[in-house]
């Protein structure tokens, strides 16, 4: 297992990026949000109501946020997003009761609703855009988790001084911070893949939608990644009702916290290095031997296994995110990726009232089955996506990708051309084909020449769907069934 290097300019363009996922991440109130609940007079039950409520809301915002992305901006979709969190903090800080306290979290399933999909698909782009290859997409998107586990932590760690004052100042101090996503967001150079083709009319946008979504050729990688979802969003929703359960003093809830969330950080950093369907597989096992920890009642055990299956889950989860994205193109690849995350939320919202019903009965360590079973689902979909994948008549077709120095064959009855070159640093020329008049070769990308036989060229997004890099898609093989709009 090798660690794919990221070229500069990506580098350079992705860090008002990643500086962006920091501030939307630094929120003080996360660590503390269900005691704040319990304070003001909810009981589990309630908590899970007013989780439930936003959960609607997002997934209700989830898909027209996903196509405005697509058809106007990300970068004007993740503006939104830091809006809608500020919003959520004044209203939750203020609340008394469940209606405004699920009001306000109402307002952050809008941001999330910005948030999902908007990320993975404009670091998906810039890569693509910049090398040609979406091999470093796995890096990049694991530094994006790397940078809001971080933001996580140290919140976490913040919110233990500023919990011994009060817990309502949490909400209060998070919104002059989230104010400076607005300066990151100005930095962020937009990428333009998604507007190299006309617009299409709004009902072929949803119909590419669907039929991106229920293709059989992404169809084991939806089902690995709906369970992945329901799992993360448990963990992440609920965790602390295991350390109700276990009567862990308040001062613990900040450590803790931080603990759970250097697994998020870890899965970012490492997610770049697991390669191939066996490696994927047997990540996937080991937390879900891990996760059964959680029926355990003891802190160290808990706490242990929580941090362990968040790594495990998110390693999995940016390698799922990857290969979705091989699969698709970029006109509805934050679409198809909100329509992913809807149909994952669609099936946490009766998971999770199920979760709360069960945890108010039988008790929360018993309710740790709502854990291990949506794991186990996950495994087997990715062992049948594997078996899939490797069937010989869904491999993908031989074709030359930048990078490559040996020519094709000669064709009978057919010349052989240059390909149109463009400036460096652009795309839109390499994706109109063979430019007329063209007298010698330009650089693209800084790559080497290349020659084609005498047919318009493929777009360099097309290229690289289906063949990315030395290694394609190592874990489905999609990228060959769909490799342009």
């Amino acid at each position: 297992m090798t660690s794919t290097p990221v070229a500069q300019p990506v580098k350079e363009r992705l860090r008002p990026l990643y500086a962006t996922a920091f501030i939307h991440s630094f929120v003080l109130w996360y660590s503390i949000e269900k005691l704040f609940m319990r304070s003001v007079g909810l009981n589990d039950y309630l908590i899970t109501i007013a989780t439930l409520v936003y959960i609607v809301v997002m997934m209700v915002a989830n898909i027209p946020l996903g196509i405005l992305a697509d058809r106007w901006s990300r970068k004007g979709v993740l503006y939104i997003a830091t809006c809608a969190l500020i919003g959520s903090s004044l209203v939750c800080g203020l609340s008394h009761g469940l209606a405004m306290y699920a009001t306000g979290i109402s307002v952050w399933g809008f941001f999330y609703a910005a948030y999902a999909g908007t990320y993975d698909s404009a670091i998906y782009d810039v890569v693509l855009e910049e090398t040609g290859s979406a091999e470093a997409f796995a890096r990049c998107y694991g530094r994006v988790q790397m940078f809001e586990a971080t933001a996580f932590i140290t919140s976490a760690l913040f919110s233990v001084v500023v919990a011994r004052y009060s817990l309502r100042l949490e909400y209060f101090l998070t919104i002059p911070f989230t104010c400076c996503a607005f300066a990151t967001l100005r930095r962020f150079q937009e990428p333009g893949l998604h507007r190299t083709v006309p617009r299409p009319h709004l009902a072929a946008h949803l119909g590419r939608l669907v039929r991106g979504t229920t293709g059989s050729h992404v169809g084991w990688i939806v089902v690995a990644l709906v369970a992945n979802c329901v799992v993360m969003r448990l963990l992440i929703e609920f965790y602390q009702l295991w350390y109700l359960g276990l009567a862990l003093p308040v001062i613990w809830y900040g450590p803790s916290c931080a603990l759970m969330y250097s697994g998020v950080w870890s899965g970012g950093a490492l997610a770049n290095w697991l390669r191939g369907g066996r490696a994927a597989l047997a990540a996937g096992f080991g937390t879900l031997a891990i996760a059964c920890g959680l029926f355990v009642q003891d802190p160290r055990v808990v706490v242990g296994a929580q941090v362990a299956t968040i790594f495990g889950v998110t390693v999995l989860n940016i390698v799922l995110a990857r290969s979705l994205h091989d699969a698709m193109p970029s006109t509805i690849r934050a679409g198809v990726s909100s329509v992913v995350s809807t149909i994952g939320y669609g099936l946490f919202v009766p998971t999770a009232l199920a979760f709360g019903l069960f945890s108010h009965g039988h008790g929360i360590f018993a309710a740790s089955v709502f854990i291990v079973v949506p794991l186990g689902v996950m495994c087997l979909a990715v062992a049948r996506g594997r078996r899939w994948a490797v069937r010989p008549a869904q491999q993908p077709r031989p074709v030359l990708w930048l990078g490559a120095h040996r020519p094709p064959a000669p064709v009978p009855g057919q010349r052989r051309e240059r390909a149109a070159g463009c400036a460096p640093g652009t795309l839109i020329g390499t994706a109109l084909g063979i430019v007329p008049g063209y007298a010698g070769p330009v650089l693209a990308y800084g790559g080497p020449k290349e020659n084609r036989v005498g047919e318009p060229v493929k777009s360099l997004e097309s290229r690289a769907n289906t063949h990315s890099g030395r290694s394609a898609n190592t874990l489905f093989s999609a990228g060959s069934t769909m490799s342009r709009p």
